[in-house]
């Protein structure tokens, strides 16, 4: 199979996963792509051809080159001591006394294989825990915690690892050497992706004041960057290109925290890009753990040292050696932690350090190191149980998931749920119908005999979303009951204008294509009342489909007697709905069948005037950046009244930006 067909069914199996995921949020979409990996590799016998170089600069360089860029520097000052603790010290305790015990248990396998093995499993996955953190309810400080010791443990894991393959590529191993070259790729990568970050930056300036501002140049200028600073590190400089672009990413976050940001609009793009990039590439390291999972079972059972239970044996006690390690460390911190800041040294809390062990979730970094591991040592020699320790980084990330799913939410409190807010500030939706109220009032007093159909129009649609809200929040059976009596006045209007039209057609004041023109335009009403509602018809998209089609070929066909004809015949339907909702006795909320009359008056009079939408639209438009107006001051006033979160206010600012742009967009169209 081509490449490209490769990465595309890839990205169609992970666009599936995530659908799956919607419908069975329980499990995490990680997990679900190791299955779905597993399937794959199991029923088409698919396999990907890896190779080592590739992959790491593939996913490690921009994975770890994301992690930097979005540096948590508050929660990782508060929170300093532990982060660091986990990130180093926890990685080569892990791998040292993992290492030793794993090659106790597999004494057939070689002691630096054994390392590698425990180095590429110490690094956490923060995406990971963020898929379970909302149902697992984690504490704010243990998901800070582990966010911010996976932006360091990626790099320190991959050093141990590094040294540990090497170790057995060349079956050669010096302590005093090893010392050395950490302290030279360690300090020249950082060297390298400060410096060329900086060059990066400096350049992309230049140019911008030189009148280079496509924003897709200068996204695409980013994302090439942790593949260069990579390359360069490693290729040139033979120093560490994790390191490299670590540090990169974190020179970058520092400079885009400062005044010196160069657009609004560039800074939202890039991080959709990034978001895009970090989503398909996070996906895509999971399905291949799924798909390279059944491969190296079958590879370790072939190769008759192992049979598949105590392969499975093997990949569930390395997993429970990593997690008694990480809570006897968290235990032992917890202890000296209260020993020098004159608490009782016994103050332990054992249900945070559980918390904590079970929230190391593995994840991509480890699958993508593992893959990375030579076919052949420096003799030409097979890579020493290449498939089991494979295996075993699989059975690892996928009991560590497991665990987390089940284990987590058990062991978690509400009182703990994870909170970035005070408990007494609005949240996102009350303060949204807060501001869609602000800009009913704000538009009213623009009220005139000329756009008074038009205000109507807007703010109905201001209330209809405020219902819903009501009902997302409150769970307000009052309005369930509303919107239901709307919908069913909306159906009974279209069934009206179905009505006349066959009427019209069956008596010949219209033609087959006219009718066929309005009948169209009517399933097209239809389907947007209902799919404002949630009630759209998949019957019903096929049906307007082919009507699509049937008003094509009269668009083909039409000239200024089908033309006339049509807006006549439209007129008379309009014109029948209203009369005929004016008369209606069925609903008891006049209110709201004046508003759907309004809606229909305003349909006759875009007819009347030959569809010329020019004035409507523009007069729409205004009243639309108006209500924006009154959104923003309103946001403002909430957030200095201590009502809403900076961050809330933050959100609810570009929300407006994007539908206000949007708006000017389409009105350029």
């Amino acid at each position: 199979m081509e490449v490209i067909e490769v990465i595309l069914l890839l990205i169609g199996i992970l666009l599936f996963s995530n659908v799956i995921n919607h419908y069975i949020p329980a499990i995490p979409a990680s997990l679900i792509q190791v299955i779905l990996g597993c399937g794959l590799a199991l029923f088409t016998n698919f396999q990907i051809p890896l190779s080592t170089d590739w992959f790491l600069l593939l996913f490690i360089a921009p994975l770890l080159f994301n992690d930097g860029r979005r540096f948590p520097k508050k929660e990782l000052w508060e929170l300093k001591m532990p982060i660091f603790g986990n990130a180093i010290v926890l990685v080569f305790l892990t791998t040292i006394v993992g290492g030793f015990l794993i090659y106790k248990l597999i004494p057939s396998m070689p002691l630096s294989v054994s390392f590698a093995l425990a180095a590429i499993l110490s690094p956490t996955d923060p995406v990971a825990v963020q898929s379970i953190a909302s149902k697992a309810n984690l504490p704010s400080n243990i998901l800070h915690l582990v966010n911010g010791e996976s932006l360091i443990n990626d790099a320190s894991g991959l050093i141990a690892f590094k040294y540990a393959v090497a170790a057995t590529v060349t079956g050669y191993f010096s302590i005093f050497k090893a010392a050395g070259d950490f302290v030279y790729t360690s300090i020249m990568g950082a060297i390298i992706g400060i410096l060329t970050m900086l060059v990066i930056t400096s350049v992309r300036k230049f140019l911008y004041r030189k009148g280079i501002k496509n924003v897709i140049f200068n996204v695409v200028l980013q994302i090439i960057a942790p593949f260069a600073i990579y390359m360069l590190s490693e290729e040139v400089f033979h120093a560490s290109g994790v390191i490299a672009v670590v540090t990169a990413g974190i020179v970058l976050h520092m400079k885009n925290s400062t005044k010196q940001a160069l657009s609004p609009e560039l800074i939202l793009i890039n991080e959709k890009t990034w978001d895009i990039i970090i989503y398909i590439l996070n996906g895509i390291v999971f399905l291949i753990l799924g798909i390279e999972l059944p491969f190296a079972t079958e590879a370790v059972i072939k190769s008759l040292k192992f049979n598949t239970l105590q392969s499975i044996m093997y990949a569930v006690i390395t997993w429970l050696v990593l997690l008694i390690i990480r809570i006897v460390w968290i235990t032992g911190y917890q202890f000296f932690s209260n020993l020098f800041s004159g608490k009782s040294p016994l103050d332990i809390d054992l249900r945070v350090a559980t918390i904590v062990g079970f929230s190391g979730v593995r994840g991509a970094i480890t699958m993508a190191g593992v893959l990375s591991v030579p076919m052949l040592t420096s003799a030409g020699k097979a890579f020493p149980d290449r498939d089991l320790i494979t295996f075993i980084a699989s059975g690892v990330i996928v009991c560590s998931l497991i665990a987390a799913v089940i284990i987590l939410p058990l062991i978690s409190s509400n009182k703990d749920t994870v909170k970035y807010e005070k408990q007494d500030f609005w949240n996102v939706d009350k303060a949204k119908i807060h501001l869609l109220r602000a800009a009913i009032n704000n538009i009213d007093k623009s009220k005139n005999q000329v756009n008074k159909n038009i205000i109507y129009s807007l703010i109905w649609q201001y209330q209809i979303a405020i219902r819903k809200l009501n009902l997302k929040l409150y769970n307000d059976e009052q309005t369930e009951k509303f919107l239901q009596e709307e919908v069913k006045i909306r159906e009974k209007a279209i069934d009206l204008e179905r009505k006349v039209a066959k009427n019209m057609l069956n008596n010949h004041h219209i033609s087959k294509v006219v009718f066929d023109e309005i009948e169209q335009r009517i399933n097209h009403r239809e389907s947007e009342v209902l799919s404002e509602f949630d009630r759209f018809s998949y019957a019903l998209e096929w049906k307007s489909a082919y009507q699509t089609l049937k008003v094509w070929i009269f668009k083909q066909n039409e000239n200024d007697k089908t033309v006339k004809e049509l807006n006549s015949a439209l007129a008379l339907v309009f014109n029948y709905t209203i009369k005929e909702l004016r008369e209606s006795s069925f609903s008891s909320n006049k209110d709201l069948v004046r508003q759907i009359i309004l809606e229909y008056e305003n349909l006759a009079y875009l007819v009347k005037n030959n569809n010329n939408k020019f004035n409507y639209d523009e007069q729409y438009r205004k009243l639309q950046i108006k209500a924006f107006g009154a959104q923003r001051k309103t946001i403002q006033s909430l957030f200095e009244d201590g009502k809403i979160s900076w961050n809330t206010a933050s959100d609810l600012r570009q929300e407006i930006n994007y539908l206000e742009n949007v708006e000017l967009y389409s009105s350029e169209e």
